[in-house]
């Protein structure tokens, strides 16, 4: 993964944040130098099927001949997502769900619907906004006889807040037949980083076979997922509260880490879809998925599903304590999400 940067400490996140300044308060500076973020000016430019969004220090990459997916959400070129020459399965994508869905056998479908997944999407820049808006070809659900589907995704910058508003519109295109689904964001990031999130209703479950070191701890009112080896295939299911983080882990490219976080509309448990949850957590030790779910909704023919998350990425001041239970970073991810 291409990060790099520097970090400061933050002994006390907010008075930082009142001060303007992440790093001046205590010499270096978090994620790639001294001076604070800056999340202007905004830019949308494309390069062939490629688009970039700007936000001063934020830049996101989109690549429309591949699933609309993602491929860079970075601060000063320190990139937060896993990217195609490390794994196969890179970047941020949008699914149906439940995945079960996907296949008329159920359960275990795999891979995910192409079009929406991996075909070429179209569309581009609307000036006056600088957002990109992008379209994906027709695809029916192996599991959902009739269905017809379609998934639009638009990238809003919002510098005041900066962030980028992720919005997926699934589209039912049968013109007889009503589905039911939900919306759902995975994306992909290095392992050996740090996912918490707020800690909703219910236990954390996980699938079959699950991995003995793949845990997802409470610590401090807050759910905890140290990334750690694993041996196969490992996932769980949780509950949360409309937030969740990734700290990024020091790599040999990226000496500093940054939070990523995404705020998204608060689903409880029985909103879920079967066999699903709104928060789940997936890994192989090759990379780390970090997923969000929204409720299962029955779209009408000709009908649509529009669902939005928020995604802002700050840098970590350094000797940040980064473990579970950390109050420096539970303070960083509530002041990240209040702004």
């Amino acid at each position: 993964m291409r990060r790099r940067g520097a970090d400061c400490r933050a002994a006390s996140f907010a008075a930082v944040v009142v001060a303007g300044a992440y790093a001046g308060a205590c010499g270096g500076g978090g994620g790639g130098g001294s001076k604070p973020p800056v999340y202007t000016p905004v830019a949308a430019t494309s390069d062939g099927n490629v688009f970039t969004l700007t936000l001063g220090d934020l830049k996101m990459v989109v690549d429309a001949s591949w699933g609309g997916r993602v491929t860079e959400w970075s601060f000063r070129g320190t990139n937060a997502l896993v990217t195609v020459d490390e794994n196969i399965n890179y970047g941020s994508t949008y699914w149906p769900s439940p995945q079960a869905a996907w296949c008329a056998a159920g359960g275990g479908c795999w891979p995910p619907p192409d079009a929406i997944d991996m075909g070429a999407y179209t569309g581009g820049i609307d000036r006056p906004t600088n957002s990109i808006q992008l379209g994906s070809g027709a695809q029916a659900l192996g599991g959902i006889a009739g269905s017809m589907l379609t998934v639009t995704k638009q990238f809003t910058p919002v510098p005041e807040s900066g962030a980028v508003d992720v919005t997926y519109t699934l589209t039912n295109a049968s013109p007889t037949d009503s589905v039911s689904l939900a919306p759902w964001q995975t994306t992909r990031v290095e392992a050996g980083g740090l996912t918490f999130f707020g800690q909703g209703s219910g236990a954390v479950t996980y699938a079959p076979d699950t991995a003995s070191t793949f845990m997802v701890n409470e610590t401090g009112g807050d759910l905890w997922y140290q990334s750690a080896p694993v041996t196969h295939d490992s996932k769980a299911f949780a509950d949360g509260t409309g937030w969740i983080a990734q700290v990024t882990p020091v790599t040999a490219d990226a000496p500093d880490r940054l939070l990523y976080l995404v705020s998204y509309p608060d689903i409880q448990p029985a909103d879920a879809a079967p066999g699903e949850a709104e928060i789940e957590l997936f890994t192989n030790s090759g990379y780390v998925e970090v997923e969000t779910q929204g409720a299962l909704t029955a779209i009408a023919p000709g009908g649509s599903l529009t669902w939005t998350l928020r995604w802002k990425l700050r840098p970590v001041p350094g000797s940040t304590t980064i473990t579970p239970g950390s109050a420096a970073l539970t303070s960083l991810a509530a002041a990240t999400a209040a702004e």
